[in-house]
């Protein structure tokens, strides 16, 4: 079962995402990753115990970019290579990317968001927080984790506070994308989703994607070996992975101008 386990329930700052993926980058272990994590939050974050905020934070972080299921590894080391060559934004695009294949709850919340924005133009956390109980059931837990969740599109720049309390709007304009980084997203909701195969609009117009404008087209898909496209009828393509395995990013030196060192701070050393 996909949604057994909530996992992601706290507020992130897209700064401590691009740390850790700076130290993962750099070659630190999941342990390694951790302690400098508990550096970088420290003062933040409160609760030191094994059971207090601040572990909960450093666990989610090292879940989504550091200890992770072997096969989502290919996925984020594809995800570190394409760091280097990316802005502070789009860095946006390969956490999101991470988030939606390692989290079920994150997916969900990103698709419900994407469907009440095209319908509404806004999001009403209660409503929110009801269509996601639909899939999740009534778990006492849930409401707090969905606001966290909300709360973190807010601070990256996905979703942006209105003049009523609870109530969201999109990020305008959305924030358009490189081929690689949307190849990444579109293997990233295939690898979460239910069923093996979209069509091309699908994939493409998918609500979790609603921060991004992806300019990518069924060539596009067809020249990745990522994904195989097979024609339907006369003019629908349908879009799942491929079988073949994908190795790991080659040679050079991971983004510099992502140095943990320089993200760290309460003495944090890199």
């Amino acid at each position: 079962m996909r949604r057994q386990t909530i996992g992601f329930d706290r507020k992130l700052d897209i700064e401590w995402l691009d740390a850790t993926a700076a130290m993962v980058a750099g070659g630190a272990s999941p342990t390694e990753v951790r302690t400098r994590l508990r550096q970088l939050l420290e003062g933040s974050v409160e609760g030191k115990s094994v059971k207090g905020a601040m572990y909960k934070t450093m666990t989610v972080l090292v879940h989504l970019w550091s200890d992770i299921p072997a096969e989502r590894s290919s996925l984020r080391d594809r995800a570190v290579g394409l760091l280097p060559h990316l802005d502070p934004r789009q860095r946006l695009g390969v956490h999101w990317a991470l988030a939606l294949a390692s989290y079920p709850l994150f997916s969900d919340i990103a698709s419900a968001c994407g469907r009440l924005l095209a319908l509404n133009d806004s999001v009403v956390l209660s409503q929110l927080v009801r269509r996601v109980a639909e899939q999740w059931g009534q778990r006492s837990t849930l409401p707090r984790a969905v606001q966290r969740i909300v709360r973190s599109m807010v601070q990256w720049g996905a979703l942006s506070d209105s003049t009523i309390r609870g109530v969201y709007g999109a990020a305008v304009p959305r924030l358009p994308l490189p081929t690689n980084v949307a190849e990444l997203l579109l293997e990233a909701l295939l690898l979460d989703a239910e069923q093996d195969v979209m069509t091309v609009d699908q994939l493409v117009g998918h609500p979790a994607l609603f921060p991004f404008a992806l300019s990518i087209t069924a060539h596009d898909l067809r020249s990745s070996p990522r994904f195989r496209v097979d024609r339907q009828g006369l003019d629908v393509d349908m879009v799942g992975l491929a079988k073949a395995p994908i190795g790991k990013p080659s040679g050079g030196e991971l983004f510099p101008a992502l140095s943990p060192k320089r993200r760290c701070n309460k003495g944090c050393q890199a």
